[in-house]
């Protein structure tokens, strides 16, 4: 990544106060019933409507005024960005979120949760980025280093607050969230995030019952309004899987995944017919035979979501997963950790919340093994890859602990030498050995 940010929080939900810096993985672990979910919601929600705070009409607020003098200032002139000037975009696009915040929010939760700050502080590049003007275009573009503009003498406000707008959500969400400015095609993402809840397997085998049911209250006047129990990310989550597919030229970039998942995870191949709604049927491996997925063994069913979004080549800029550990045997545990750092390091960011020890165990092994004196002898050795490789200042860990009084707190935990010590697993383990030799017999 080639930014980072964090977003600050207070008096949202259960959490009195937390600062979550965006990173290529970041985990959150602890208590249940803490707020993981929430506050991975939220992340979710911004970098997918995000882009729906920005006015459709040129604003008169005093921060928005000091970003159009500035591009004012600064037309067909190719410029590097100060700290100062990026900070005043962030500035903006916080009066933006603080000014929509009830509404926001409640479109991502279909609920009013109470949030009395949400902002984003500690805006840093790690390579610096331009603003440049091409004499000749007709359309704007984007790269980690630079911010494209057709050269233009006299536009007006509305142009303004176009190019505002396209300066704005790139520096804060170009390469993890879809872009601004997109021919909408039907049916298809653009690169928005993707969130695969926890309890996928129950979405998995009843999404045909579920989708349905969504189809008729969308045509059904009375019950139009408000009528989903379900979050946003749970909605998306049902929306996606109405577009699997087999698309072997988009998923050409997945290939040594998707081959690692069915060898190593589901032990047989996933396919997908399209109907109505897609028909998922499931091949063991060396078996002839197709099954319907509802008769696979859970682990299939749990992974299917993960697997068939990269053999249908879905455009994704960034993955949150809660819970990967979900229905899998500690062995497997292992497996997905491996899998989460794979996709990690050819470029998506991975965000987890996560129980599981198993996980948090393979991601130290990973760091130790990357920086270790015999790393390339003990690869071999254990038969890891690059790919498998983590480095400390890819991974952001918190743990969350509820407090007596209801509300949760966040800690940012360190990495030390022999990775991340996370004292909620700790505790809980040391309960359980101390018990083991208490209960041994003489």
């Amino acid at each position: 990544m080639n930014k980072k940010w964090t977003l600050h929080i207070e008096n949202f939900a259960k959490i009195k106060s937390a600062d979550v810096t965006i990173a290529p993985l970041i985990c959150f672990v602890g208590d249940n019933n803490s707020g993981k979910s929430y506050l991975m919601s939220l992340l979710w929600g911004i970098l997918t409507l995000g882009k729906d705070l920005f006015p459709k009409k040129p604003s008169e607020s005093k921060i928005y005024k000091q970003c159009e003098g500035w591009l004012k200032a600064h037309l067909n002139i190719e410029t590097e960005l100060s700290e100062h000037d990026m900070g005043l975009y962030v500035d903006w696009f916080n009066d933006l979120l603080n000014t929509q915040k009830k509404s926001f929010i409640k479109k991502i939760f279909n609920y009013n949760v109470e949030a009395e700050k949400i902002k984003i502080i500690n805006y840093k590049r790690n390579k610096p980025i331009k603003i440049i003007w091409e004499k000749s275009g007709s359309r704007y573009s984007v790269t980690e280093k630079y911010i494209k503009f057709p050269e233009t003498d006299t536009p007006n406000k509305n142009e303004l607050l176009r190019m505002n707008a396209y300066i704005c959500w790139n520096l804060l969400m170009e390469g993890i969230a879809a872009p601004l400015y997109t021919p909408i095609v039907k049916g298809r993402r653009t690169g928005e995030p993707i969130y695969l809840p926890a309890s996928r397997t129950g979405f998995m085998l009843t999404y045909t019952q579920l989708i349905e049911n969504s189809i008729q209250i969308s045509f059904s006047p009375e019950l139009h309004e408000n009528t989903s129990t379900l979050t946003l990310p749970y909605v998306d989550f049902l929306q996606l899987i109405t577009k699997f597919e087999i698309n072997r030229k988009d998923s050409k970039k997945y290939a040594k995944i998707i081959e690692f998942i069915e060898k190593n995870m589901t032990k047989g191949n996933l396919s997908v017919t399209k109907d109505m709604l897609p028909v998922i049927t499931y091949q063991p491996e060396g078996s002839d035979q197709e099954i319907p997925l509802y008769i696979a063994s859970s682990i299939v069913s749990e992974i299917s979501p993960l697997l068939l979004i990269l053999k249908s080549g879905i455009n994704f800029k960034a993955m949150i997963i809660e819970e990967p550990e979900a229905h899998l045997h500690p062995e497997l545990q292992q497996k997905m950790a491996q899998l989460i750092i794979n996709l990690m390091n050819i470029g998506v960011p991975i965000w987890i919340t996560t129980h599981s020890d198993t996980i948090l165990q393979h991601i130290n092994n990973m760091m130790k093994l990357k920086n270790h004196v015999r790393s390339s002898e003990l690869q071999q050795e254990y038969g890891y890859r690059k790919s498998d490789l983590l480095s400390s200042t890819d991974i952001q860990m918190y743990q969350f602990a509820a407090e007596k009084n209801g509300n949760a707190k966040l800690i940012p935990l360190e990495a030390t030498k022999y990775g991340f010590v996370v004292p909620t697993f700790n505790n809980a383990i040391e309960k359980i050995v101390e018990e083991v030799y208490a209960f041994q017999e003489d």
